[in-house]
């Protein structure tokens, strides 16, 4: 028997997770144990085409082919240090998003540029015996109000797609939010955010939400050598993953 893990039956169908088993479930077919390894599931090959001909699919070929099972194979590793290649994956995915952020901020915060004051005398100018009388103040300046301290920056939440096959949301105060885009909690929180980091198949990109356009519509924007590009979204209700990854496929083709 030919065994397939979720991961790449879902490859195998270009389907995720999510729809993977909800297709199982509609055709009473449950996963099966792994033959080696009880703790992991999967497909079997004769389950996965049966789903492909249900749903009329064609299957992907992966680059390396399940073999079937072999009686003196060697004992299967341990299901962490097999986890261990994705989750770095995941790790390395997140500190590009991070670092993406820390050198956003970074442009923020930098300290504006100190000009010469005029009034004060130049390298080459000559000492006066006598001190230059002290410049009055302008009204200007002293009815100007001072100046209010700047607020600080804060890390914005991430939209990204990780190696499970599904897109994830995470906030920076409450970690994995218990939802997945396209569904109505995340048009909800949609809603209320003013900006995100969003990382997809095809590339990456800051959305941002203009509040005082008509439609309060989303942008897209990215600094590519050191050009800035925006790209026009959708309103909150129609911000769907398919919008944000041709977005994000769109600017990741400036770069050829």
């Amino acid at each position: 028997m030919i065994f397939f893990s979720v991961a790449d039956a879902c490859r195998r169908l270009s389907i995720d997770a999510k729809t993977l088993r909800r297709w199982l479930a509609e055709a009473q077919l449950p996963l099966q144990n792994h033959p080696q390894d009880g703790r992991k599931k999967g497909v079997s090959s004769e389950h996965l085409h049966l789903l492909a001909r249900l749903h009329q699919r064609s299957l992907v070929s992966l680059l390396s082919e399940p073999q079937d099972c072999v009686p003196d194979a060697l004992p299967p590793l341990p299901a962490a240090l097999l986890a261990l290649p994705e989750a770095l994956d995941a790790l390395q995915t997140q500190m590009a998003a991070l670092q993406q952020q820390v050198a956003e901020l970074a442009s923020l915060l930098a300290p504006p540029v100190d000009r010469p004051d005029p009034t004060l005398p130049s390298k080459g100018a000559r000492r006066s015996s006598q001190p230059a009388p002290q410049a009055k103040p302008s009204r200007s300046a002293a009815a100007s109000p001072t100046r209010p301290p700047r607020k600080s920056a804060q890390v914005i939440p991430l939209v990204e797609y990780g190696k499970e096959g599904r897109y994830i949301v995470i906030c920076p105060k409450r970690g994995v939010l218990p939802f997945e885009p396209d569904t109505q909690e995340w048009v909800a929180w949609v809603k209320e955010q003013s900006s995100f980091r969003f990382v997809g198949r095809q590339g990456h990109f800051t959305a941002h939400h203009e509040w005082r356009t008509p439609k309060r519509a989303w942008r897209a924007h990215r600094q590519i050598r050191n050009h800035s590009y925006n790209l026009r979204l959708a309103p909150s209700q129609e911000l769907t993953i398919v919008v944000l990854e041709q977005a994000a496929a769109a600017l990741q083709a400036l770069l050829a």
